[in-house]
């Protein structure tokens, strides 16, 4: 049995206060809770649970990227993938833009968000921007709680969500391949 865990993380005020965005961002949280720091996804996506509504942000976690969280956010502004990494100092967090790619793993538990969105850009012809956002762990054992600098590391994941949020957005739109 999975108990809820304490959330001690506060989100920063909303990034709309001054409402010139309209548009969703959808925010995916990839990983594995019971495995320590891979659960660095979930983390954020419960953090976002309280202000979601006011950030105009749609939160979902997942253990591995599957084809069927493309309608999640196939007609949002902006979809952010966040996941935990092996390289780097722990608690370090990476962020990249991610464009829709075909040369990268599709299987499942390997799929590439690059990967994730060429297929959507296949069967929807458009693309939200995206960004991954790499968190590096420090524990992977078997364990339902974050380490130490890590379970910092998500306060700063949940600011760079906010700037992402009130930076301009651009859709993928369709590109013949190379």
């Amino acid at each position: 049995m999975i108990l809820a865990k304490q959330n001690n993380h506060h989100p920063p005020a909303s990034p709309f206060s001054n409402q010139h965005m309209t548009q969703k961002t959808v925010v995916i949280g990839i990983g594995n809770p019971l495995r320590g720091d891979d659960g660095v996804g979930w983390a954020v996506v419960e953090a976002l649970e309280s202000v979601a509504a006011a950030w105009r942000v749609t939160a979902v976690h997942t253990h591995q990227l599957l084809p069927e969280l493309i309608d999640d956010f196939c007609q949002a502004s902006q979809v952010i993938f966040v996941d935990a990494s092996v390289g780097g100092e722990p608690g370090s967090m990476a962020v990249t833009p991610i464009q829709p790619a075909t040369d990268g793993p599709a299987a499942s538990h390997q799929m590439h968000p690059g990967v994730l969105l060429a297929m959507g850009m296949k069967l929807y012809g458009r693309m939200p921007s995206a960004h991954l956002i790499t968190v590096t762990g420090q524990e992977f054992g078997y364990t339902e709680t974050l380490s130490a600098p890590v379970e910092q590391a998500v306060t700063a994941v949940l600011h760079k969500i906010q700037q992402l949020l009130e930076a301009p957005a651009s859709v993928s739109e369709p590109t013949t391949p190379n």
